[in-house]
């Protein structure tokens, strides 16, 4: 039972990846396709365009949503082997924190918080599927 909310949390969180990267970013009103990963204070201060970090979100973003989704999947037995699982998460969850802190918007900080939630679980807790 617990394997199974975890893999329906991973998938929900790496279709949240997927669906922020196309919703418009409401603090960008007018600004037509702005999603929340449009604007990045990095890309900002080397003088660069938003539309040269897009495409990089948009592959962070990418890479993230399979990892996870592909997580989850793994965990459930379903398509992705299940030894893949811990190394998809932690990999997903290191890919989704690069591009929250990099695209940061004060509504990521629950995508923050769950992405350190899981390396702390999996890293430092050592948590184990049943």
């Amino acid at each position: 039972m617990v394997n199974t909310i975890v893999a329906i949390f991973l998938i929900l969180h790496g279709l949240v990846h997927a669906i922020l990267a196309l919703v418009p970013d409401p603090n960008t009103p007018g600004a037509g396709f702005a999603t929340f990963f449009s604007r990045s204070w990095l890309f900002s201060g080397l003088g660069l365009s938003p539309s040269t970090g897009r495409p990089i979100a948009i592959i962070l973003a990418a890479i993230a949503a399979i990892g996870f989704i592909a997580a989850g999947l793994a965990l459930l037995g379903f398509l992705v082997p299940f030894d893949w699982w811990r190394s998809l998460a932690i990999g997903s969850a290191v890919v989704s924190l690069l591009l929250l802190v990099v695209f940061w918007n004060t509504y990521l900080i629950v995508g923050i918080l769950i992405d350190i939630a899981i390396l702390v679980t999996l890293i430092f807790f050592n948590w184990r599927p049943e």
